[in-house]
């Protein structure tokens, strides 16, 4: 019996070190791929350095807060208002100490003036106090969010190459059977298209994951281009149990958006009670207009906000069932790539099936990292809403 000739192509796939053997049988005619799968390194998240090639200086989350705060022109704004406010402030305190006193009929009447200049003067320091903190609150929240677009970047750039390396293992075993007659040039054409379209994809992952990471250099103040390694990614965290209602009139209490609507109402009652009667009665009929306005618009406010905390704890809510609904298809598909390994050992599959089972698992497990980063945002958004 003559030994069965064997034809046999080896291809390479550098962005991984994937090796696939494409073996077409001259007898048969049948044709198969073996693609050898690094399972610690599918298991494993790769590190930014495994995604680009490149060893990358590490950058912790506070680190580019930080620098964001630093660089920030709204921060060194509010804070230079506060500064500001106080002066005006300690200003006021000394007219009101050097108030005339007119004495009339044994009494007197102080400048009201000066009172309504301190008046007023306390309310915009208090609120230029809240406005600072309230302009490093929306700093960190948009740095977190840009810091952790790049781990969404860093995932969807794995999840094209890996489907480049099936491409690509697809196209070797095409032109194999194309080459032995057992496939249109048609279909062979397609399975090039399908690899030529994949390239194309890693390419603009790999623009996109820059453009993640030069929003955050933005941010930070550093030039477009750089590229650090973000070390703390998020982990799931199982929220805590919240009185949601409890917790609204709490944050009620401290929203500096709705603080703002308080001082209006306020500054429309000092316009009241310290009104100048030259300027009419009518004048004086909308000064008092104005502090019903004000006061319907911070309940409208208050219920508007009520609402929307609500609506964001049921998303929270609705996002823990997502985790926990992709935790019990990681288990599945553990338990398959487990199966497929004891397959492929006693050769009752070939290999690319080995490697599909693995590129499962690798999905659903950046599915969970980026479900994890959306509940860490929620979760923050739900602290600080005013931030968003």
């Amino acid at each position: 019996m003559k030994p069965k000739a064997a034809a046999v192509l080896l291809v390479l796939s550098f962005s991984t070190g994937l090796v696939t053997t494409v073996q077409a049988d001259s007898s048969s005619g049948s044709i198969t791929a073996n693609v050898s799968v690094n399972s610690s390194s599918a298991a494993a998240t790769p590190k930014t350095s495994s995604v680009t090639g490149q060893t990358l200086p590490p950058l912790t989350l506070k680190q580019a807060v930080e620098w964001a705060q630093t660089n920030s022109y709204n921060t060194r704004s509010a804070e230079r208002d506060v500064e500001r406010r106080r002066l005006e402030l300690k200003n006021a305190e000394k007219e009101l100490g050097n108030s005339p006193v007119d004495y009339i009929d044994d009494a007197y009447v102080d400048n009201e003036t000066s009172w309504r200049n301190y008046s007023s003067s306390t309310l915009s320091y208090l609120a230029s106090k809240k406005q600072a903190q309230y302009a490093k609150d929306q700093i960190y929240f948009n740095v977190m969010k840009s810091y952790q677009s790049v781990f969404v970047a860093e995932n969807q750039l794995k999840n094209d190459l890996e489907a480049l390396e099936i491409a690509q293992a697809e196209e070797k075993i095409a032109l194999a059977k194309f080459a032995r007659g057992k496939l249109s040039e048609y279909a062979k054409n397609e399975s090039t298209q399908a690899r030529v379209q994949a390239e194309q994809a890693v390419e603009q992952g790999k623009i996109a994951l820059q453009k993640s990471r030069d929003a955050l250099n933005f941010l930070m103040g550093q030039p477009n281009g750089t590229a650090y390694e973000m070390v703390d990614r998020p982990v799931y965290k199982e929220p805590k149990k919240l009185d949601i209602e409890l917790h609204i009139q709490q944050l009620t209490d401290m929203n500096p958006n709705l603080w703002k609507l308080e001082d209006s109402i306020k500054t429309s009652e000092l316009n009241v009670r310290y009104f100048d009667f030259n300027n009419g009665a009518g004048a004086y009929d909308l000064a008092k207009m104005d502090v019903d306005t004000a006061k319907e618009e911070l309940a409208k406010g208050q219920k508007d906000f009520a609402e929307s905390l609500r609506n964001l704890y049921a998303t929270v809510k609705e996002n823990q069932k997502k985790y926990v609904q992709l935790e019990e298809s990681l288990r599945t598909a553990k338990e398959a790539l487990e199966l497929s390994h004891k397959k492929w050992a006693r050769g009752l599959i070939i290999e690319m099936e080995l490697k599909n089972n693995q590129l499962k698992v690798n999905q659903i497990e950046r599915q969970m990292e980026e479900l994890a980063i959306e509940l860490d945002q929620n979760e923050y958004t739900l602290n600080k809403p005013w931030s968003t």
